[in-house]
């Protein structure tokens, strides 16, 4: 695609309308900056506990091209009034952390241009800057993340990472990996880091003070590889990683190419944002093999499923220079399996107990950055509306589990967003406010740092 020399009429009139907008904003004293320490979140000055607890927030959209994208701060899509009214609910409900999305469309509603942008554009920063300054003003966290995919950027792809020099990166884009080329691929890899450190310096351009609300950078919202793509859809032979042959027939070297290739992925993306900002905390969003139909790490040859994600091993992660694990975890229920005993199994398949064990040993959190409900079984006959008693009911009982196991603090999914409507499949907190109490009732002696 051929670089853009000038941006449209509606585009200039957006950008300068958000710019406008975000120097109207008063200022608010810059939050407490966040670290980890003994396996635990605390406010680095003071080194009281904080205890993560709110909302995740989302918006996706079809943008001109036809396709819908992860869409939260394109322009076009980003409602400032619902913003504004979330983060004073969040505040009023006695939250700590909004929990949103970057997008990786690249057009005039992009958070580029055009592929040889050497900017983000001017009104997808205003949005994001509106986004954080209204988090400041109601004193509340927030932790960016990434879906998979990950903007078409020549400036990204072509910036070298600090620390690459050694470490086994394909430079060429391998067709049969597909997405597993966003683990083994040179422009992947540095795509996904220096997009996080672009915003970082144009943030730190706009207001360093805004880089304190900034709980975490996480590189991706459920880091997966894909079993039906090369090198593992072919149980045979062998796949050379970092001096290693590994046997790709056997379910123990498969999984360990995995951990290995996954801690590299991980190295290098906390590498490159500590050193944009060395106070930043760095993470990546990780659902369970359960969750998928799997057993658990290392049972390639004998899971059941259809589902082709092998979610990254939580235990291989915290060998990595990530500041802590955010493991996804849902309510769930049926005839056959309850709310706790779902949990028990999900928690089972990432290796729970050595993993807590190996958490506190390496002084990391396990935050659970999604937890919500499906109200497909909540709905019954005839009428087959959503049973918000029993929603409440299944609410109570997984949030308590997930206080008893351990987790450092919970994200709710989700407040809503201006299309949610009452028939959507996970209850958003703006319509169904019962589910506030819920939160609160578990996790509120602690919630504030205190």
């Amino acid at each position: 695609m051929p670089a853009r020399s000038t941006m449209s009429l509606g585009l200039l009139l957006m950008a300068a309308a958000g710019a406008a907008g975000a120097q109207e904003q008063p200022a608010s004293p810059a939050l407490p900056r966040l670290a980890v320490q003994s396996g635990r979140f605390v406010e680095k000055d003071s080194g009281r506990r904080f205890t993560p607890l709110g909302v995740n927030y989302f918006r996706t959209g079809k943008v001109k091209s036809g396709k819908v994208v992860h869409a939260t701060f394109c322009p076009g899509f980003y409602e400032r009034p619902y913003v504004e009214k979330m983060m004073a609910d969040a505040a009023a409900w006695g939250f700590n952390t909004v929990r949103t999305f970057q997008s990786y469309h690249v057009g005039e509603e992009g958070i580029l241009t055009s592929p040889e942008a050497r900017q983000i554009a001017p009104a997808y920063l205003a949005n994001v800057v509106h986004f954080l300054r209204q988090a400041q003003q109601h004193r509340l966290h927030v932790i960016f993340s990434w879906d998979v995919w990950m903007p078409t950027s020549v400036w990204w792809a072509t910036q070298a990472l600090p620390g690459e020099a050694g470490r086994d990166l394909r430079t060429e884009w391998d067709e049969a990996q597909g997405v597993n080329n966003f683990r083994f691929g040179l422009e992947s890899v540095r795509t996904r880091a220096n997009a996080i450190v672009a915003l970082i310096d144009a943030l730190r351009r706009q207001d360093p003070a805004l880089l304190s609300t900034v709980l975490s950078w996480e590189l991706e919202n459920e880091v997966f590889f894909a079993s039906d793509r090369a090198p593992f859809n072919s149980r045979k032979g062998t796949f050379r990683f970092r001096d290693r042959d590994y046997d790709l027939a056997a379910d123990a070297d498969t999984q360990a190419l995995m951990d290995d290739a996954i801690v590299q992925w991980a190295d290098l993306g906390a590498e490159a944002i500590h050193r944009a900002d060395p106070e930043a905390l760095v993470s990546t969003g990780v659902f369970t093999f359960a969750a998928v139909g799997r057993n658990g790490p290392g049972t390639l040859a004998t899971d059941q499923t259809k589902d082709e994600r092998i979610p990254a091993r939580p235990l291989a992660l915290l060998r990595s220079k990530l500041d802590y694990i955010d493991l996804h975890l849902y309510a769930w229920r049926a005839a056959d399996v309850g709310v706790a005993a779902h949990l028990e199994r999900n928690l089972r398949s990432v290796e729970w107990e050595p993993l807590r064990a190996a958490a506190h040993a390496a002084g990391k959190p396990i935050l659970c950055g999604e937890s919500g409900l499906f109200a497909n079984y909540l709905r019954s006959p005839p009428a087959w509306a959503i049973d918000h008693t029993l929603g409440l009911a299944c609410h109570r009982e997984h949030q308590q589990a997930l206080a008893a196991a351990g987790l450092a603090g919970a994200l709710y999914w989700h407040y809503g967003n201006p299309d949610s409507t009452a028939n959507d499949e996970n209850p958003a907190l703006t319509l169904f406010r019962a589910y506030v109490q819920v939160l609160k009732d578990v996790w509120g002696p602690s919630a504030k740092a205190d």
